[in-house]
């Protein structure tokens, strides 16, 4: 075959080509296209049921969220009045949740007199109560993790905050996946589209992205829990994320917990100090190394793939041009 039957066969492919991949894109769009515009039907029909009593109405999930609250708020009440042992008017004025370091000196001093003979009641106690604050996105969790390093060992309470966390956590996505869904949707609808944009480039090292959210004080515990169930976030990168994200602020908050006894009273508690900032700083970035190394690896690739496919065309260049003498021409 001459030289001038190659590149008209050369010409032809490439028209072919180029055919195909017009028609690629054409349909791409037109699938695209046809998503949006199911997308927007679909918002449309949820938005005229909004108000109307149905199980995808706004008032129908709104409803239901506060009803689900209130049951385990009773329910959390009268575990905390079943299972505490017999106490005295004055001590039982103290159980109540701790919002600052004056109410966790009174609770941890009565507590503490009670341990010895009430441990398993006072840990489960404990541990419902922490489960509860993160089911439904209470604040109150960080001075628990305090009072719990005043009351149990290190580890055994690190551990159980950490998969505390994570229980609570996993039953908020659930409530928002199944019950709440409408309204949550309604409520952050602009804060889950922003999000969103961030989560699409992060799907393939899912896990990793959330122990960094968890870490990171941005965006918050609650929007996570509640927003991920919406954006395609696989349940167990959300659970294994959320133990293993939680676990080095716990750590600082345990440990300071530990240190109270210690404390005069006219000590402040000091949780961000700089070597803690430090430590939070150093965890995360180890759980970016597998991120940078999956991106590195996919770009390396990428590179091979790009020199195999120039050097494949500097060959058909080289065979298919010449030079008035008949020399091979280098490639460009």
């Amino acid at each position: 075959m001459s030289s001038a039957e190659e590149q008209v066969k050369i010409l032809e492919t490439n028209a072919i080509l180029s055919s195909n991949a017009a028609d690629q894109a054409r349909s791409y769009t037109a699938i695209t296209q046809d998503l949006e515009s199911s997308n927007s039907s679909v918002a449309t029909q949820i938005e005229k049921r909004a108000w109307f009593w149905t199980s995808n109405s706004y008032a129908w999930s709104l409803t239901t969220l506060v009803l689900l609250f209130l049951l385990f708020t009773a329910l959390e009440y009268a575990l905390i009045e079943l299972n505490l042992p017999a106490m005295n008017p004055h001590d039982r004025d103290t159980i109540k949740f701790p919002r600052n370091l004056d109410d966790l000196r009174r609770l941890n001093a009565v507590l503490s007199i009670y341990m010895d003979k009430h441990f398993i009641n006072v840990y489960v106690t404990f541990v419902m109560t922490y489960i509860y604050l993160q089911s439904f996105s209470i604040p109150g969790s960080m001075w628990l993790s305090i009072l719990g390093g005043t009351l149990f060992d290190f580890w055994l309470i690190l551990f159980t905050v950490s998969m505390c966390s994570a229980i609570g956590a996993t039953f908020a996505y659930f409530i928002s996946r199944s019950l709440g869904s409408v309204a949550v949707i309604r409520l952050m609808g602009e804060r889950l589209k922003n999000w969103n944009e961030q989560l699409v480039q992060h799907k393939q090292h899912m896990f990793n992205y959330m122990i960094v959210l968890r870490i990171s004080p941005l965006p918050p515990n609650w929007t996570v829990n509640l927003g991920s169930p919406h954006l395609g976030v696989p349940i167990g990168a959300f659970f294994w994320g959320t133990f293993i994200g939680v676990t080095p602020p716990s750590f600082i908050h345990v440990q300071a917990g530990a240190a109270l006894d210690r404390l005069s009273s006219s000590d402040k508690l000091e949780l961000l100090t700089p070597i803690n900032v430090l430590c939070l700083l150093a965890v995360a970035l180890v759980a970016l190394i597998p991120v940078f190394l999956k991106l590195r690896y996919h770009l390396d690739i990428a590179d091979k793939l790009i020199n195999i496919i120039s050097d494949q065309e500097c060959d058909v260049f080289k065979n298919n041009v010449r030079y008035e003498d008949d020399k091979p021409v280098e490639c460009p």
